[in-house]
């Protein structure tokens, strides 16, 4: 940035009676090691002593109110999102939290260092009902990084792997750009976070991988993806159906694919098909040769 001024991270929670992890979702944030942060909390009426811990926290800002468009999740974020003022974006449920206290001051110092990324992800650490934590998500990234900026193009387009919304940090503007507004999340009603990660990726903005262990996502009984499992399978399967048709679209010359930098600029593009689905194809042969030598280790 030209200025002097401290960027700031903008954390978007919605909420919806998470009284029983709330105050270690937020203390998870406010122990970060940067300190120019916002929490907002987009509470969709909760009658479980959510707001009384609200009123705790002078550092929240907060608003409760029933949700009433289609999808409530992305109203709730669209409400946190129109409330909020930071540079960078931070989404997390209200369940979940924050493991590295450095996560916030890296993601931001990243961004702020290559104009050309527009977002900063890391992995997630599942933790059960009572606090305990359980496997890491990809722990083989913490050894080799999967491929950055645009050679993730590639990676994405052989595999769909996407960055968890709990732990990516993404310029303002982006987010703007690629999650949907009210009232258009289209088929992604139960998801709005897989629309982002279509967008984020066919518009050609570039990521940056970040070798942490980010952030915990709690499962528990009460989370909201438990009642709506076939909805939710069914938008991932529409998510995949989506990626493919593009990636056969690029590979036939259909589609144009460009790459952008954090401003949207537009800052390249592919121009080498064949080059790209060779890079498509190594990185299936990379994960069949893995998988082979796993399940022979496993055999021994």
């Amino acid at each position: 940035m030209a200025s002097n001024r401290e960027p700031k991270v903008s954390v978007l929670i919605p909420s919806l009676n998470g009284a029983r992890y709330l105050r270690d979702t937020l203390d998870s944030i406010l122990s970060q090691t940067f300190r120019n942060v916002e929490i907002i909390v987009a509470d969709g009426g909760s009658t479980d002593g959510t707001i009384d811990i609200l009123k705790a926290y002078p550092q929240v800002q907060w608003i409760s109110e029933r949700e009433t468009d289609e999808s409530k999740i992305l109203e709730a974020f669209r409400k946190a999102y129109d409330l909020s003022s930071g540079d960078y974006i931070m989404q997390c449920c209200i369940s979940d939290g924050y493991l590295s206290r450095n996560w916030f001051a890296l993601c931001v110092d990243a961004l702020e260092k290559d104009p050309e990324i527009s977002l900063v992800w890391g992995l997630p650490q599942y933790m059960t009902e009572e606090g305990n934590l359980n496997k890491i998500t990809n722990p083989e990234f913490l050894v080799k990084s999967p491929p950055q900026k645009k050679d993730y193009l590639a990676y994405w387009l052989a595999f769909g792997y996407g960055y968890h919304e709990g732990n990516y940090c993404v310029r303002r503007q982006v987010f703007d750009a690629c999650f949907p507004q009210r009232h258009e999340a289209g088929e992604f009603i139960i998801s709005p976070q897989i629309a982002f990660l279509l967008q984020f990726n066919m518009r050609g903005y570039l990521p940056c991988f970040l070798p942490v262990v980010a952030n915990y996502g709690r499962a528990h009984s009460n989370q909201r993806v438990v009642s709506l499992c076939e909805p939710l399978d069914r938008e991932v399967a529409l998510y995949k159906k989506y990626r493919l048709d593009y990636r056969k679209q690029l590979l036939e010359g259909e589609k144009h694919h460009c790459f952008r930098d954090g401003s949207s600029k537009i800052i390249g593009e592919v121009e080498d098909l064949g080059k790209l689905r060779w890079a498509i194809w190594k990185h299936y042969l990379k994960y069949k040769i893995s998988k082979r030598l796993i399940e022979t280790q496993e055999r021994l």
